[in-house]
């Protein structure tokens, strides 16, 4: 018999450790979204401005949201970039995130 509080687990993965973690589907599918969103149709934004973007969505999205906006937009965003959704490149020195072409 399913456990009706139990939560569906997205397992997540750093590109670069290979570090896995899960977080609930309830969390993740929103975040992610908020992601592409703020990410598409442009050459690409910081983390300060993505982070910026993301938090204005979940607000309306998930407006009783107490936890850390930029942990997960970070978790969620470096998972992203694992499954070669996004990409992370560096111009004029600075760390820039988009969408993969």
């Amino acid at each position: 018999m399913p456990n009706p509080t139990a939560r569906n687990k997205i397992m997540t993965t750093h590109p670069r450790t290979g570090t896995r973690f899960t977080i609930d589907e309830e969390i993740y599918e929103p975040f992610k979204t908020a992601i592409l969103q703020s990410l598409k149709g442009g050459k690409g934004k910081t983390f300060t401005e993505l982070t910026n973007d993301v938090r204005i969505i979940i607000k309306k999205e998930l407006p009783d949201f107490k936890r850390s906006v930029a942990w997960y937009t970070i978790s969620i965003r470096l998972d992203l970039e694992t499954k070669g959704i996004i990409e992370t490149f560096t111009e004029k020195g600075k760390k820039w995130n988009r969408l993969k072409k």
